[in-house]
């Protein structure tokens, strides 16, 4: 690591200096990290919270589009008393379910992270979790969740940002040409590997063990976890995983190869960069990194279509080197514990959306079968058959969960069998009492709010009942991250999931061991998925 300065040298040697003379003294709301020291807020209760930490430099300018670079040193306290900027994106609109104001507003410059810590020393070595928020990579922030009742569990908490949208997952030729491994895209993947950098060199400033760090993440934020788990770039920075309801195992995008289903992203990012730069006007990187931030957002505003999540993370080549079925196929994963799974009802809260992009009725399920599962379409009608269900929209709702969600865990369970680690299933069906939301059921990011102890999340009128299960759930997140198991007090025996028993753990109003989930459903995609890579692999041959 580089620095400018003599200045900036003398502030890391103090600092680390710092750290090792008061390892076993009282931590304050003031700590040293390797780039300087931070003041954040200490409550009577002795909850450390720090936010708005640098953990790599604005990537703004000739940095817009580059692999993030380590964070500067600053001269004298950096007030770490307040959540920082989201990072760039496309604002929610009213009335979105999943849409939130953000905290600070937005910005570029917003590759930070938070903490929160009841250690009292510094060398109480509690367990890390690093949370990584979801929103389709398009959308979120780290300090929207907070860490109050999941730090009571003896573990420090960490929430981060990430460039997300056309700012961290863009690939372009010229973007490749600039690199030194000829790659591109995945900015928001390398993001999160700095970060986990910055875990692993400054958490035992805050009382955190760097050599037991768990990272868990939900919807996108899981998608993060897997690819994670795949990198080489990340190995060794952290030792458990927590996947909630996203495992990117379908066939992904490669950078620099079209596929029967897919254009090659860079391909896709000449598209991107003409409709950002405007017609007729330069759209090369040089002038792109020039351009205003909410240039690119109102883009993505104008054509949402832009914002491709397919797109976005990719086989690069670097990052990701191959597809992540075939790096965990082959056992070349992290190899690490992991616990994971999804909602029963994960895409109840989609189905509004699902209109303006498929239609209604019959005619947009159609439609919906022809983008999803085209190979396997004859066969839907025998998997999800009419009569188990009230509507429509119940059995397009079950389809989608099972494609996009149930399915995706499984394949992530299964191929953990490659590794000496053992996998954890869960199933989540407990459903929080949100007015005018009972046909949501266990939807899309309900198990939030019981992992973090926040259980007015989407507007929910907790009793008593979901106070004790949250307890539950933080109690197996928090032991999980400690042990590498989640089995508690509170559970039936809770064993690993194997191919043959494929066991996994209902975590709802029942608390139950359960083996071999929603198989006819699991074939079929199963199916579609291996068809779609078979014809793939032909047209790659043929060119």
């Amino acid at each position: 690591m580089m620095y400018r300065s003599c200045a900036g040298i003398l502030v890391i040697l103090t600092g680390l200096v710092a750290v090792y003379s008061h390892a076993n003294a009282p931590l304050s709301a003031q700590v040293t990290v390797s780039t300087g020291e931070l003041s954040g807020i200490r409550s009577a209760d002795g909850l450390k919270q720090f936010f708005h930490i640098p953990y790599a430099k604005a990537p703004v300018g000739e940095l817009r589009w580059r692999p993030p670079q380590p964070a500067e040193p600053w001269t004298g306290v950096r007030d770490a008393s307040k959540a920082g900027p989201a990072c760039m994106q496309v604002p929610a609109q009213e009335g979105e379910f999943f849409g939130e104001a953000l905290n600070q507003g937005m910005d570029e410059d917003c590759l930070h992270l938070n903490v929160w810590s009841l250690a009292e020393s510094a060398d109480e070595k509690l367990p890390v979790m690093v949370w990584i928020h979801g929103g389709a990579l398009i959308t979120g922030e780290g300090a929207a969740y907070p860490g109050v009742e999941l730090t009571k569990k003896g573990v420090v908490l960490v929430t981060i940002n990430y460039r997300l949208g056309l700012f961290g997952y863009l690939a372009h030729e010229e973007l490749s040409a600039q690199h030194p491994k000829g790659v591109s895209g995945n900015q928001g993947v390398r993001d999160q590997i700095q970060a986990l950098t910055w875990v692993r060199d400054n958490i035992s400033a805050f009382g955190g063990d760097p050599d037991n760090v768990t990272i868990f993440g939900e919807s996108a934020g899981s998608w993060s976890v897997s690819l994670l788990q795949a990198s080489p770039l990340a190995k060794g920075l952290f030792h458990k995983a927590i996947g909630q309801s996203g495992g990117l195992f379908r066939p992904l995008w490669l950078r620099d190869q079209a596929q029967t289903f897919a254009p090659a992203a860079e391909t896709f990012g000449a598209k991107v960069a003409t409709a950002v730069a405007g017609e007729g006007r330069d759209a090369s990187i040089a002038a792109l990194r020039k351009v205003p931030a909410a240039q690119i957002i109102a883009a993505v505003q104008a054509d949402p279509s832009l914002n491709n999540f397919e797109a976005m993370p990719i086989v690069d080549g670097e990052v990701i080197p191959q597809e992540l079925e075939q790096i965990f196929a082959n056992g070349e994963q992290a190899d690490v514990p992991v616990l994971i799974g999804s909602n029963a009802d994960e895409s109840t809260v989609f189905m509004p959306y699902f209109e303006p992009l498929y239609g209604t009725g019959e005619q947009g399920f159609d439609r919906y079968l022809s983008v999803q599962l085209p190979e396997v379409r004859d066969q839907v009608a025998t998997a999800y058959p009419t009569s188990t269900f009230a509507d429509l929209g119940e059995r397009w709702a079950a389809l989608d969960t099972d494609v996009n969600f149930t399915y995706p865990m499984r394949v992530w369970a299964r191929h953990m069998q490659t590794v000496k680690s053992p996998a954890y299933l869960y199933f989540f069906t407990w459903r929080p009492p949100i007015a005018q939301r009972d046909s949501y059921k266990a939807f899309h990011a309900a198990e939030i709010g019981y992992v973090f102890g926040d259980l007015t999340m989407f507007g929910a009128q907790p009793v008593a009942a979901d106070f004790r299960f949250s307890n539950v759930m933080m109690n197996i997140w928090s032991t999980f991250a400690r042990t590498g198991n989640p089995n508690v007090a509170d559970l039936p025996h809770w064993p690993a999931f194997t191919a043959e028993g494929e066991d996994y753990m209902e975590l709802g109003p029942t608390l139950s061991a359960g083996n071999k989930l929603r198989m006819p459903q699991m074939r079929l995609v199963e199916q579609a998925w291996a068809a779609r890579r078979a014809a793939a692999q032909i047209v790659e041959v043929r060119d």
